[in-house]
């Protein structure tokens, strides 16, 4: 039944009619806890303040349960999460944990993400590791933010 919370969420959403929208996820949540679907949904209006006061504690822990339901942008916003604090204690290995999954899906901010974390020699990273991650980005892609890690931790003296 959560899909069709789901999709009335959905809805509400595209109107922007963002408080109907979080009370669908709500129910849709409450229905079946395994509709990772719905907590990602919740997820993105709590950190957007829609519907809802901003709260990056729950947005977080929304973003962790679809993360491991495998969504992708969840993995990759939970890993941004902890790995800037954002509503939960500051935890590299956290972030890695998750990130490590959108990675896994050639996500690309994702291996942005991990391989900064890797250069700053956090969650049993490399800075091998990190260069070789941002090389795969920048293979195919003219990320700044990529070019801007790569830079910053002088990573292209990093010989693999």
């Amino acid at each position: 039944m959560s899909i069709n919370y789901y999709n009335a969420a959905m809805n509400a959403f595209d109107t922007q009619n963002y408080e109907e929208a979080y009370n669908f996820f709500i129910e849709g949540i409450k229905a079946d806890d395994l509709d990772a679907r719905c907590h990602f949904g919740i997820a993105v209006l709590y950190y957007n303040a829609q519907g809802t006061t901003r709260s990056f504690k729950d947005s977080t822990y929304h973003y962790a349960k679809a993360a491991e339901a495998g969504i992708v942008p969840a993995q990759v916003s939970a890993g941004f999460a902890y790995a800037n604090a954002m509503g939960v204690p500051e935890d590299f290995d956290k972030a890695a944990y998750y990130l490590k999954m959108a990675v896994a899906q050639n996500e690309a901010s994702a291996k942005v993400t991990l391989a900064e974390i890797y250069a700053m020699n956090r969650a049993g990273g490399t800075r091998q590791e990190a260069a070789k991650l941002l090389r795969e980005v920048l293979a195919v892609s003219s990320s700044e933010e990529a070019m801007d890690v790569y830079n910053k931790y002088e990573l292209h003296k990093v010989v693999l």
